[in-house]
């Protein structure tokens, strides 16, 4: 009889260690799966990149079209963006400042134009100096309800005898100085 107890202490106790082991593998499956699909829908929101190379136009007036595509799998609603031009050596205020906002949904793939028309007469003379183009966008995702928020680094290299010099990104080592300047100036909340 006392065979008998210890065979069945053996096998309740295996059973209950096998028990013990899949609620672990169980869990851990559960866990992997909920980061798996948060890295999924977080791959899918709307994030918006340069379609083409800006756009610059230098007449009585100077502006710059940015046209932005939606490469995200899921639409963007409320889209807000606020632009700031200012000069290259950070000394001075800016030269202009615009917020802009898109009323309709901008599903996957779809491009948006961004325009900033400088009518500025002092900032627009023969030569003007390099500029920095700050672009801050805000937006939502459709689907998850989520916000999201882009900053947008620029510098235009200005106009030199007469002729738009062409747009590039900025270096790394003088987004601090930027954001030092946008701080300062109060302007806005980059993130």
């Amino acid at each position: 009889m006392s065979w008998d107890i210890k065979n069945r202490n053996w096998s309740g106790t295996i059973v209950t260690i096998s028990t013990a082991i899949f609620a672990i593998v169980s869990i851990v499956s559960v866990f992997l799966s909920t980061t798996n699909w948060l890295t999924q829908r977080e791959a899918a929101r709307p994030y918006f990149t340069f379609k083409e190379s800006p756009l610059i136009n230098l007449t009585n007036e100077l502006s710059f079209e940015f046209k932005f595509n939606n490469v995200g799998t899921h639409p963007a609603i409320n889209l807000c963006s606020m632009s700031i031009v200012f000069d290259e050596d950070l000394l001075q205020e800016p030269v202009h400042i615009d917020d802009y906002s898109v009323v309709n949904d901008i599903p996957r793939d779809t491009t948006i134009s961004l325009l900033l028309n400088i009518k500025n007469t002092d900032f627009l003379k023969a030569d003007i100096n390099p500029q920095f183009i700050i672009i801050s966008l805000s937006y939502r995702d459709l689907i998850t309800r989520k916000s999201y928020f882009q900053t947008i680094y620029t510098k235009w290299a200005g106009v030199v005898a007469q002729k738009p010099q062409p747009l590039v990104h900025v270096e790394e080592r003088e987004k601090q100085k930027i954001l030092n300047y946008l701080k300062f100036h109060h302007l806005m909340d980059i993130h």
